[in-house]
């Protein structure tokens, strides 16, 4: 996760023309425009990942992250493809500020995100664990559907409605603020706590900051914490507490026995959310739904329920009553 100015998703805009007297009103703009459709794998880390060519070069894994608020690219990668070098840029990371070098990119290109003129931060791909990250200055002012059941993302040009899309029919929607370009969920709660819900694609597992740690505490006093450590996008090591949480209310359901841990994350500091309870919920809670919608313009999230049980068996979904 990187807190950083963002640069507008360079996308086809389309435009709509008001019908003639007479005539048919033309159908909602979710169904006059095809979404550009992006397939996607779930790597070792249940990450969620895209093909991505940079300068027109063969195509790479990058990881589609919805909690980086710019594009990175793994310093190999830069060096072998002889990009030009950019400034030093300050990035927030899980740990705190690091000082990393940037590379210029002409232009970065899936088979729905056409980006250009990115001055790229460069991280070792080993912390990374792919080639590159894939920020929501690449999906931002668009409509995006995360769908895990068909293993695909569609992105759609977005649009300020007042009703629900024909898109988010069936789907449990919630209103969401943005900061810094992240969507956050804040009508939610963690065991009765109300709570700041920062989605994020990037993350494997969900973690919270400790202000809901400690409420959590004195709420339960007799909830288990175990130990853990973790490695930053930059290799700066965090520790951290791990635990389950009894159940996150958001939107009319429930997600029972969700596994997370708490840390001092910077990137809570830089959301100015460290003195409220927040949580970064990641993929390990995104997966359990067949579908995730995500409208920037609008501020809206979707989730779509799964069919049957779901995906992961440690952890269970209801609808709440």
């Amino acid at each position: 996760m990187f807190v950083r100015a963002l640069a507008p998703a360079i996308l086809a805009m389309f435009a709509l023309s008001a019908p003639a007297f007479g005539q048919d009103a033309p159908p909602p703009l979710d169904e006059a425009i095809a979404p550009i459709i992006q397939q996607f794998a779930i790597d070792r880390s249940d990450r969620m990942t895209v093909q991505v060519q940079v300068n027109g070069s063969e195509a790479v894994p990058f990881i589609v992250d919805t909690g980086a608020e710019r594009t990175v690219i793994a310093n190999d990668l830069a060096r072998k493809l002889l990009l030009e070098a950019g400034p030093r840029l300050t990035l927030a990371t899980i740990s705190g500020k690091a000082e990393v070098n940037s590379f210029f990119i002409e232009k970065l290109t899936t088979a729905a995100v056409n980006l250009e003129g990115l001055e790229a931060p460069g991280l070792e791909r080993s912390n990374l664990g792919a080639y590159g990250l894939l920020g929501i200055d690449s999906l931002e002012d668009n409509r995006v559907l995360l769908d895990f059941a068909n293993s695909k993302m569609d992105v759609l040009p977005s649009r300020k409605t007042r009703g629900k899309t024909s898109l988010e029919n069936g789907m449990i929607v919630v209103t969401a603020k943005k900061i810094a370009g992240r969507m956050i969920i804040s009508s939610a709660k963690i065991d009765g706590i109300r709570v700041d819900i920062i989605l994020d694609t990037g993350a494997q597992s969900s973690m919270g900051n400790s202000a809901l740690r400690d409420k959590l505490r004195r709420r339960h006093r007799t909830i288990d914490f175990i130990p853990v450590q973790m490695r930053s996008v930059t290799g700066a090591t965090l520790s951290g507490e791990y635990t389950q949480l009894q159940e996150i209310e958001v939107g009319g359901l429930t997600i029972n026995d969700l596994p997370i841990t708490f840390a001092d994350n910077y990137a809570f500091t830089a959301l100015k959310l460290k003195e409220r309870p927040a949580i970064l919920l990641g993929m390990d809670a995104l997966q359990l739904f067949d579908r995730v919608m995500i409208d920037f313009a609008n501020r809206r999230v979707g989730f779509d329920l799964p069919r049957g049980s779901g995906r992961r068996s440690a952890t269970r979904m209801a609808m709440a009553e």
